[in-house]
């Protein structure tokens, strides 16, 4: 009885285990069958590699400074006793702006009128007797000496008389000086004297400085190289015109538009820069002098350049490249040499032709090998020859690209033509 027990758990046994075994090999089977099966590609953009005309800008540090800037000083000594601004704010020419006490220089214009006075009073005398005498010298009565002596006292008194009015224009002149006018439009600083105080005693005491903020200089340097290239680009010296923008502190840019207004004659031997000025329109007065911005100038133009957008490159220790995608969705990676950078598309040299595609995003979910299905999508349609003929001040070109690393425009300059360089070379 207990044998055959055990006969029938044995049989249940390995009837349990072929069972179990059978099972892990038909679940192996189906595993291996499912990662043999081939995978659908995955859909991803892709652009195709276009032909057009890049400008190359140049970036460069540098400095505002007013357009006119005034020194409002005492021309006379005296008490300051009146000002009539408020500091900081904006004044118009003609505005009274101090008052130095006037009475002494009132006290001095009477003096002069007096002895003007006096001595016409004495000239309309002698004017007089000479005309007497000049009859009895002619009828003889009188001797030559006698006539000549009322002659020279007349015209001695006239003489006195012509000192007279040049002391008075000169009193009334000082006595204008006490009140002081605002010689230009502009903001007016902070005062530089308290009302109460002695000015103008010994020296021309300086008051305020009035400054032009609307328009605004920004100077800057740029090497011969890009002053070169910049003249071979004729396509922009015909125009007559170059676009220069202007970016901030904050690194954003500035809405209007500059232009030139100056450049030196010469280059400076020591640093091999030439000195430029442009001039831009400041109406909300955001601009101030003293301050750096980065001026950004378009320096040439590359025609029928090769393009891609920035977003498709890849940079591994230096080294350029990008993803190519054949017409059966395989992903090739392939480095590149590069160029200008603008309005977010980068000019390739080297390994891209036109026409190619470009993986455009998702560049860090994929490998080379890799197959994906290619959805082509248009490049950028803003070319920068349209934004540069609409004038669009809102577009944000990059610098040119290789050019050394420049300062940051928040952080304390040399100022142009001082011996540093701020132009790329």
């Amino acid at each position: 009885m207990v044998n055959s027990v055990l006969r029938s758990a044995s049989v249940c046994g390995v009837v349990l285990f072929l069972s179990l075994a059978l099972a892990g090999c038909s679940g192996n089977n189906d595993k291996k069958a499912a990662e043999n099966a081939p995978q659908e590609a995955a859909p991803m953009k892709v652009v195709k590699a276009e032909i057009r005309d890049v400008p190359n800008w140049g970036e460069w540090v540098g400095q505002i400074s007013a357009h006119e800037t005034v020194e409002v000083r005492a021309r006379v000594a005296g008490f300051l006793i009146e000002k009539n601004f408020e500091e900081g704010r904006t004044v118009k020419k003609g505005d009274l702006l101090f008052v130095i006490d006037p009475k002494p220089f009132e006290e001095d214009l009477k003096q002069a009128q007096s002895g003007l006075e006096y001595n016409q009073a004495l000239y309309n005398k002698a004017a007089k007797d000479l005309k007497r005498f000049k009859k009895l010298f002619d009828e003889g009565v009188v001797s030559r000496d006698e006539y000549e002596s009322y002659e020279t006292q007349a015209a001695t008194y006239k003489a006195q008389i012509a000192d007279n009015k040049a002391k008075v224009e000169n009193a009334r002149i000082q006595l204008g000086y006490t009140k002081i006018y605002s010689p230009i439009d502009g903001v007016i600083g902070r005062v530089q004297v308290d009302v109460g105080n002695l000015v103008g005693q010994g020296e021309n005491t300086l008051l305020a400085t009035i400054s032009t903020m609307d328009p605004i200089y920004v100077s800057f340097s740029v090497s011969e190289g890009d002053y070169i290239r910049a003249m071979r680009d004729q396509k922009a010296r015909e125009s007559g015109q170059r676009p220069i923008r202007l970016i901030l502190a904050d690194g954003g840019e500035y809405s209007q538009p500059g232009r030139f207004d100056m450049v030196d004659p010469t280059v400076d031997p020591q640093t091999g820069t030439l000195g430029i000025r442009v001039l831009f329109p400041n109406p909300e007065n955001l601009l101030k002098p003293g301050q750096y911005a980065k001026v950004r100038v378009r320096v040439s133009n590359h025609q029928d350049a090769v393009v891609i957008p920035v977003t498709a490159i890849m940079d591994v220790q230096g080294m350029k490249s990008v993803y190519l995608v054949d017409a059966d969705g395989a992903v090739k990676n392939q480095p590149v040499k590069l160029g200008t950078e603008s309005m977010n598309l980068a000019v390739v040299t080297e390994g891209v032709q036109a026409g190619d595609m470009v993986l455009a995003e998702g560049i860090n979910r994929v490998k080379p090998g890799m197959k994906i299905k290619p959805v082509v999508v248009p490049m950028d349609p803003g070319t920068p020859q349209q934004t540069e003929a609409s004038g669009d001040a809102g577009a944000t070109p990059a610098p040119v690209a290789g050019d050394a690393a420049r300062p940051d425009p928040g952080a304390a300059q040399p100022a142009p033509g001082d011996g540093a360089k701020t132009g790329a070379e």
